[in-house]
């Protein structure tokens, strides 16, 4: 009788064990792993803690003092561009640079020319400001007439599988631009909405418009402040049928009446057509002549050549990647390492990203990286390899210019106005990682007792809760920095 009385009791025990572990989030069951400030951090903000990954590690150890779901496949959103940034430098070398060269469809003794013909090179950085060098080079040549426009061969890289919209139905979002072999500027128009006090009207302003692009501006002042112009304005782009045709940028909706200006970027989609206009636009400002519109094919290599423009270093470019988190460079990037001078792709890119992170020892076999940027729900990444990464990365010949790239709390990039408190501002350099159901921080902390540690903090949830966890966030860099009483 007794044995059978033991049984019941044990039976009971498990039954009410199951029970127990069914009633609880799985994540609160492990809270144990936190420290307690954390633990209870998590459970005020309601985070399960199955949805979290976290590392926290000195440089200089082998052992984790926090590590929380390492081996969960995990979205990283942009933290994916620490990977394009290291395999980039790594097999490119720091003083890579890319070309753009330029040939004449005739002589140019006369100064000039029937056609310019540009052949792209996949050059991340051929900014405003870069295509104005190109210019000044092409006129120190004695070339000042362009009759017939511009050709121009974006054969280098394959075409785009998808469209700017496809990724959250806003085309002309500047972190939606796809890649190419030739674009300039990133396609980006900068300008600044203004209030008109005079006639209660909204005004558009802006620096610099290619030409062949124009504003249709159809706002109305109503209510609301300055946080409310994205939700209130409605962008659309238009294309006119006509010889050269016009881009129409059309603004519709509410201008809210509390806001004085409002600073904002579209970026257009016709690569084509962009280029051509602010190439136009820069040659009329040199004092050339161009006549004509662009047309895209294969370029010859019987043509004269003319130029070939070189890029900023790789090593130039790197802040720009990590600090502002370019989608853009890092799509170039990306099918740059896997490519050779007559095949680019991004199967290609994937296998060399792997083969470089394994020489490297970093382990990534069933990691999947899909365009280099990590505006994509398909990258998949597992926390402790992006730990490893970060100890190659530290202990690598090229470690400072990854290093340096990266934003720095409370100072600039994307952390300009993150971590600003006094404990936490300069002490951190950390790529962020920012999409609808993601975020991710990973990079460098130093802590007050002068102790420098790697971090990686992902957060994934995709449910209908919105989880809220900048409180969490802003909790655990203070605990790693206020490392004085640990370390002693």
């Amino acid at each position: 009788m007794q044995i059978i009385s033991i049984k019941k009791k044990y039976l009971v025990a498990t039954v009410l064990l199951f029970i127990f572990l069914v009633s609880f989030p799985s994540g609160y069951l492990q809270a144990k792993d936190l420290p307690e400030p954390l633990s209870l951090m998590l459970e005020q903000e309601g985070i399960p803690l199955s949805t979290l990954s976290l590392i926290v590690q000195p440089v200089d150890s082998t052992s984790s003092i926090i590590r929380v779901n390492p081996k969960k496949y995990r979205n990283p959103g942009s933290l994916a561009k620490l990977f394009t940034a290291f395999v980039a430098i790594d097999k490119l070398g720091p003083e890579s640079q890319w070309e753009t060269v330029i040939y004449a469809s005739d002589p140019i003794d006369d100064g000039i020319v029937e056609q310019l013909l540009i052949e792209g090179g996949g050059d991340p950085f051929l900014t405003n400001e870069q295509l104005l060098k190109l210019i000044k080079d092409l006129r120190k040549l004695g070339l000042h007439t362009i009759r017939n426009g511009l050709v121009i061969d974006q054969s280098l890289f394959p075409k785009a599988n998808n469209t700017p919209g496809d990724f959250d139905d806003d085309p002309l979002r500047p972190y939606n631009v796809m890649h190419a072999s030739l674009m300039a500027n990133f396609n980006t128009i900068d300008f600044t909405v203004k209030k008109n006090i005079k006639n209660d009207g909204v005004n558009i302003e802006y620096d610099f418009l290619p030409n062949g692009i124009i504003f249709s501006n159809n706002l109305k002042m109503g209510k609301g402040s300055c946080n409310d112009f994205r939700d209130n304005v409605i962008f659309k782009q238009l294309i006119q049928d006509s010889y050269p045709p016009n881009i129409v940028i059309e603004l519709n909706g509410i201008y809210p009446q509390n806001c004085d200006q409002y600073k904002h970027d579209i970026a257009v989609t016709e690569t084509n057509h962009y280029f051509f206009g602010l190439f136009s636009y820069l040659w009329q400002q040199s004092g050339g002549i161009i006549n004509g519109y662009i047309n895209e094919i294969d370029i010859k290599k019987n043509a004269t050549e003319l130029l070939q423009f070189k890029s900023i270093k790789l090593s130039e470019l790197a802040p720009h990647l990590l600090k502002n988190s370019n989608n853009f460079i890092a799509r170039q990037l990306f099918l740059t390492i896997g490519g050779s001078k007559t095949n680019y792709s991004l199967r290609a890119a994937r296998k060399t990203m792997k083969k470089v992170l394994r020489i490297n020892g970093v382990n990534s076999r069933k990691n999947f990286y899909d365009n280099g940027s990590g505006l994509s729900r398909l990258t998949s990444i597992r926390p402790d390899t992006l730990f490893d990464l970060l100890q190659t990365i530290y202990r690598h010949s090229a470690s400072s210019i990854i290093m340096s790239s990266l934003p720095i709390s409370g100072i600039d990039g994307t952390l300009s106005n993150r971590f600003k408190s006094p404990m936490l501002r300069e002490r951190m350099r950390l790529k962020t990682g920012t999409l609808d159901g993601v975020r991710a921080l990973a990079g460098y902390v130093t802590g007050l007792s002068g102790q420098e540690y790697i971090v990686v903090y992902i957060h994934n949830d995709l449910s209908e809760v919105s989880y809220q966890t900048k409180k969490f966030e802003n909790a655990l860099f203070e605990w790693i920095v206020d490392d004085k009483d640990r370390i002693l």
